[in-house]
């Protein structure tokens, strides 16, 4: 898993054009938020709160499809689903599991994009 890309920017470039700075701005934002918010939803998971796993799987959502992380985006909505309707509640270990490890390597390759974004953006500023 660890050398195939797990996300792309496709989706984010056609909400934002070609605007290099607002799509940084977006990894930056995803680069701060995601991690807070998967830690968040770990610390639920381990109190045994439901609906706190439930309404973070909702926010990381968002962000798993804005960043096409295609590996979790059904995991993603199966987890939120299933601890919301209290289903399939043997599913959740598992689902946990796998989204943290696609999260964390996603979330590292990111972070490789956003220094390739930096300097593009900042050899456009000098031309």
């Amino acid at each position: 898993m660890d050398s195939k890309r797990l996300f792309d920017l496709t989706n984010l470039t056609e909400m934002l054009g070609d605007d290099k700075k607002a799509i940084l701005q977006m990894v930056k934002i995803f680069l701060q938020a995601t991690p807070e918010s998967l830690n968040e939803l770990n610390r639920c998971y381990e109190k045994n709160d439901l609906q706190g796993v439930s309404k973070l799987a909702h926010k990381l959502k968002s962000s798993i499809d804005i960043f096409s992380i295609k590996d979790i985006k059904q995991d993603i909505r199966r987890l939120e689903n299933n601890t919301r309707d209290n289903i399939n509640l043997d599913e959740v270990p598992e689902l946990v599991e796998r989204l943290n490890t696609v999260l964390s390597t996603a979330i590292k390759q990111v972070e490789e994009e956003k220094e390739i974004l930096n300097k593009k953006l900042f050899l456009n500023e000098k031309a």
